[in-house]
């Protein structure tokens, strides 16, 4: 059996709404490359896991006060211990 499995897609305002109506915040999250964007941010569609970035992106810096970059930085990090633990 076949499975056709679609990823959803998102506008802005969708990202802005699941980071507690913080458009600012997403457009940190896209100017520090966080989120990849190849359009104008207001105009571009984003997928589910642009959705989960900026959702784990927004409780790093809920729960420790971290600013954009420093949330990047901590996301990259966390990705990076992650495929250190799939390898062994």
């Amino acid at each position: 059996m076949s499975e056709n499995r679609q990823d959803i897609e998102l506008e802005f305002n969708d990202l802005v709404r699941a980071c507690d109506n913080q458009s600012s915040w997403i457009l940190s999250l896209i100017e520090e490359n966080v989120i990849p964007v190849d359009d104008v941010p207001q105009r571009a569609r984003y997928s589910g896991y642009h959705m989960t970035l900026a959702r784990r992106a927004w409780r790093i810096h809920r729960d420790f006060d971290a600013s954009p970059s420093a949330t990047a930085l901590i996301l990259q990090l966390l990705d990076e211990l992650e495929d250190l633990r799939r390898r062994f």
